[in-house]
């Protein structure tokens, strides 16, 4: 069988016509009724368009070798084999005779995957195709959007995003179904990702949008046509900060020489993102002074780094104003805290200088200074130091043989002495003890004496007695048990006087601190909270720390003795705090201040002035 006409049918038209002729001039017969000849080929007739999903009809038409219409081709009993390639499926696979009506039969094909597919029916039995036929089928209309991004950025480079227009069984969309017009992109998270170029035009279904971001965190990006209400939203892209560019060095505005201080050094790449991988990605931190002595740690290991930074206590000697300078030490990159003002330690030692000669009796100045452990000159002496004691190594007298500590003046007092002797000696100076413990010596003896008048007022009846000898060894005996009992009650009376005076004492020292106001005020870069209470004989303790729990930040004051009289709860419009709570700990017997503070970077100082507590937060500027 064949699709064309056969030699054989050409030879035989003209003879066809020959017997036409021949007729004409003959008699006519009856009708002839010629059929179809023999199975030779199928017609097959597809819809103008297939979409993807959408089920479609292919017709299947018999013809003979003389493309007549096999009208009975039900009666021959035949059977054919229909395959399709791809995915796409055809019903039904096995076409038998009969189903064909008036010599045409249908054949539904259904394929989900856009592109060509090759239809094949096959004579049973036979291996080579009756019929081959390649359908296209076209994606179906726009559903959805698919975006392709980077799982991970870098801070500070550009990078691409893919959006492919898809139809409901993801093939990609004809450009001609696009309207770019009606799309829409849009950016949400918390990176700061910015479009740099996102036109929207799409190219055999593909547009590519240019995107940079220079802040960390995640974003995701959303594609959506106003037209159909299709979208797509992006798997979640992160941003990673760029390499290191500099540090930030936090640290208190005063510190005390010799004692330990914290600073705060934080790695940040060029766009003040902070690395959180400084730990494994950094070599090393080297630590300097802008002064004269050595800090101490000087350097700091990249193990110390927790989230991109490292709190650690460092040491400084020398009193002076410096700062703290941070670099990495592989790189160049450094940062600078702002000024920190050492001041001296405790004082500890004198210095008394003195001229080579003087005279007996006539006045010779002197000057004496006060120096901490590292030989720095305590220049506040006066606020913090003791009266001196001027010591000699001769036999003489020295006059004045005290200075009190009001007549230093940055850390020197010059005074003008007398020496009575006219010999070799040298001074000395040493500090008298504290103010503090003169005060209890006093009250000491004052105890003691006010003990002993019950005793006399007890005895004074013996002087009007005569004196006879049986009356004088009765009064004697009676005197001596009127002493023993004196004696008995006055020290009974010092003890309960003592006993009162310690009551007394306890309950001024256990008499608590009460905070009875609370109040704010704001400047641009600073915060003072401000507590106001009564001023109780003894001393109020306090415990500052700092912690992050859950995400939020506190300041935390342990007071000890103190109540709160005001509110628990405080809350204020402020730029550096959220609220303050208020919270009595029994069982540590403190009271507990929580200052919710707004994430920045800030420092702090605590003060008691008179009858407030003033907690100063001052913001840091980057």
């Amino acid at each position: 069988m064949k699709n064309f006409f056969s030699l054989k049918r050409l030879l035989l038209a003209p003879l066809v016509i020959l017997f036409v002729l021949a007729a004409s001039n003959a008699s006519h017969s009856g009708n002839i009724i010629v059929k179809p000849g023999g199975f030779d080929h199928f017609a097959v007739q597809l819809p103008e368009k297939v979409r993807a999903g959408e089920g479609f009809i292919v017709r299947l038409q018999a013809y003979d070798m003389h493309d007549n219409l096999i009208t009975n081709f039900a009666e021959t009993g035949k059977e054919f084999k229909v395959l399709v390639s791809g995915s796409a499926q055809a019903q039904p696979s096995i076409l038998k005779a009969a189903a064909f009506m008036g010599g045409s039969a249908g054949i539904t094909v259904t394929g989900e995957k856009a592109g060509a597919v090759m239809l094949s029916i096959f004579e049973s039995g036979g291996t080579v195709p009756v019929v081959t036929k390649e359908i296209t089928i076209l994606p179906n209309k726009l559903d959805h959007f698919f975006i392709q991004s980077p799982p991970s950025v870098a801070a500070g480079n550009n990078f691409d995003i893919k959006v492919i227009a898809r139809d409901v069984f993801n093939n990609p969309i004809a450009d001609t179904d696009i309207e770019s017009k009606n799309l829409k992109l849009t950016l949400a998270g918390t990176a700061g990702v910015k479009i740099v170029s996102a036109d929207m035009v799409f190219r055999n279904g593909i547009s590519i949008a240019a995107l940079t971001a220079e802040k960390t965190g995640e974003s995701v990006f959303e594609v959506y046509d106003t037209a159909t209400g299709s979208k797509g939203v992006s798997a979640v892209l992160k941003v990673m900060p760029a390499g290191l560019s500099h540090f930030k060095v936090y640290a208190p505005k005063e510190a005390a020489a010799g004692e330990p201080f914290e600073v705060t050094i934080s790695a940040f790449d060029a766009f003040d993102n902070p690395i959180d991988n400084y730990a494994s990605s950094g070599r090393g931190v080297n630590i300097i002074s802008t002064g004269q002595a050595k800090v101490l740690p000087s350097f700091i290991g990249q193990s110390e780094f927790r989230n991109g930074q490292a709190v650690i206590k460092m040491r400084y000697e020398k009193a002076e104003e410096i700062s703290i300078v941070a670099s990495d030490s592989a790189k160049n990159q450094q940062g600078k805290s702002t000024a920190i003002i050492i001041n001296p330690a405790a004082p500890e030692s004198f210095v008394v200088v003195t001229p080579d000669s003087a005279v007996a009796g006539q006045r010779f100045r002197i000057k004496i200074e006060a120096y901490d452990r590292f030989k720095n000159i305590v220049k506040n002496y006066n606020l913090i130091g003791s009266d001196v004691y001027l010591n000699t190594a001769g036999t003489g007298v020295l006059v004045p043989k005290m200075i009190h500590a009001s007549e230093f003046v940055n850390g020197v007092a010059a005074v003008d002495v007398v020496y009575d002797k006219a010999e070799s000696f040298a001074i000395s100076a040493s500090m008298a003890p504290k103010k503090e413990e003169r005060k209890i010596t006093v009250k000491e003896q004052k105890k003691e004496v006010r003990a002993h008048p019950p005793v006399k007022s007890i005895a004074k009846p013996q002087a009007t007695e005569v004196k006879t000898p049986a009356k004088t060894a009765k009064k004697r005996k009676k005197k001596s048990k009127q002493i023993t009992v004196a004696k008995d009650e006055g020290k009974t009376a010092v003890k309960t006087m003592e006993k009162k005076a310690s009551v007394k004492s306890q309950k001024a020292a256990k008499r608590p601190f009460e905070i009875s106001k609370v109040s704010l005020i704001e400047a641009k870069n600073k915060a003072m909270i401000i507590m106001n209470m009564n001023v109780p004989k003894g001393n109020l303790e306090y415990k500052n720390r700092t912690e992050t729990i859950d995400g939020k930040q506190w300041i935390i004051l342990s007071l000890k003795p103190a109540v709160n009289k005001t509110k628990n709860l405080w809350k204020f419009k402020s730029a550096f705090i959220k609220g303050i709570h208020i919270e009595d700990d029994k069982t540590a017997g403190v009271l507990n201040i929580r200052i919710e503070t707004m994430g920045k970077q800030y420092t702090f100082d605590i003060n008691k002035v008179k009858d407030s507590l003033i907690i100063s937060i001052t913001a840091i500027n980057s």
